[in-house]
């Protein structure tokens, strides 16, 4: 593995879902460090998949190549299609980087031994298992029910180097692993699209909220029900709007219905990114109140659209929101905290507003995919220098 080359080749796996369902952070995540990537010059390939009759011809700046999704609940079939289609592109690219996001990557190392790459993996998974498969198998009805995890700690557990983007998330990989592997990870912190620095604020007089993300227990949707029982009897007015796809969606209108909400609640399932940054323009507020997150992309979002944000202070959100600085935090699983915070930005705006100016100047300092593309590259530069690889710097 020696020689000169010009451009670095990396080939990016991304998350199973196919790209009609493009959407959750994670996602945009990986595309979004691949266009940055290839602003740092590097030659950038991106493994994604598709339902077999699915007709898609995305315009990005970065090589694209399909594979087969398989539709599977109880375990991740997609580890043997990306293993596939990465083996074939390896042979044909000479890829110098293999960079995994998700239990899809569960093959990527041993196929990076065979053709010269270095294996890399992101850990954007809030649970990571203490214990490996074989050792999981003496439980095998917990097994196959929490097969992926399993998996996704194996991919993690042969790359040559793991990046998380928040300190609590390196601290859940190194549960999981032990603390042998405190070398092989780095943390870089993810960025958000630029776009949401650029929205112009215009909040509106009435009472209006926002959260944007999946529709699932772990985002905290039945405390947020709750609690907007609470805040109507308070703000008559009202009105929350809760965007986002998931596996309770469903399930979450049919309790606003119970609740008596439909009024002051809207859920019109996912919206493109143009639509949420107008909702961003005129929101009061906007609030997410997860039990746990690795990272908290939406989060980052609202705060560099420059609104004011209710959060709880579970998983990394507190190393995104400083509370009574740059937004305001609660306790997870509080649905009483959590309407009492609401009130208050409600009934303050003005305060909570100039918070959200410091969060959005923090926002604009941190979360910058160039910047993490800029940090990702250093460290692949490091690690093919070890094995006698080199490019010019700043390409």
């Amino acid at each position: 593995m020696s020689g000169e080359f010009s451009i670095l080749k990396v080939c990016l796996t991304i998350f199973s879902s196919p790209w009609s369902r493009f959407k959750g952070g994670g996602q945009i995540a990986v595309h979004q460090l691949a266009c940055a990537l290839q602003r740092q010059g590097c030659e950038v390939h991106v493994i994604y998949s598709k339902e077999p009759d699915e007709k898609i011809e995305p315009d990005v700046p970065y090589k694209i190549h399909w594979t087969r999704r398989f539709n599977f609940a109880t375990i991740n079939l997609d580890i043997f299609s990306f293993a596939w289609s990465l083996n074939r592109l390896a042979r044909r690219e000479g890829f110098d980087i293999v960079h995994g996001n998700a239990e899809e990557s569960f093959f990527s190392s041993w196929i990076c031994r065979r053709h010269n790459a270095i294996a890399f993996f992101t850990s954007h998974a809030p649970y990571v298992p203490t214990t490996g498969i074989f050792r999981a198998l003496c439980r095998p009805i917990s097994f196959l029910k929490t097969v992926n995890p399993y998996l996704l700690r194996s991919a993690a557990r042969r790359a040559t180097k793991i990046i998380t983007f928040s300190q609590f998330s390196r601290n859940l990989v190194l549960a999981g692993l032990g603390p042998c592997w405190q070398d092989r990870i780095a943390v870089i912190p993810g960025g958000i699209d630029p776009s949401w620095l650029d929205v112009e604020r215009m909040p509106s007089e009435k009472p209006e909220l926002v959260f944007w993300g999946r529709m699932e227990d772990e985002k905290g949707i039945p405390e947020l029900l709750t609690a907007m029982k609470i805040v109507v009897k308070k703000i008559p007015d009202v009105k929350l709007t809760l965007v986002g796809e998931g596996n309770r969606l469903e399930e979450y209108k049919q309790r606003v219905r119970k609740l008596g909400l439909i009024p002051r609640m809207i859920v019109p399932g996912w919206q493109s990114m143009e639509a949420i940054q107008k909702l961003a323009v005129t929101a009061s507020a906007a609030v997410f109140p997860s039990r746990i997150e690795s990272f908290g992309m939406s989060v980052a979002e609202a705060q560099g659209a420059g609104v004011p944000v209710i959060a709880t202070n579970a998983g990394a959100l507190p190393e995104i929101v400083e509370h009574g600085v740059t937004g305001t935090l609660v306790s997870p699983r509080d649905p009483e905290a959590l309407a009492d915070a609401i009130c208050a930005v409600l009934e303050n705006k003005e305060k909570f507003q100039r918070m959200a100016e410091q969060g959005r100047k923090t926002a604009r300092q941190k979360f910058s995919w160039d910047s993490a593309a800029e940090q990702l590259t250093g460290l692949y530069r490091r690690e093919l220098a070890a094995l006698g690889k080199s490019f010019p710097a700043g390409e």
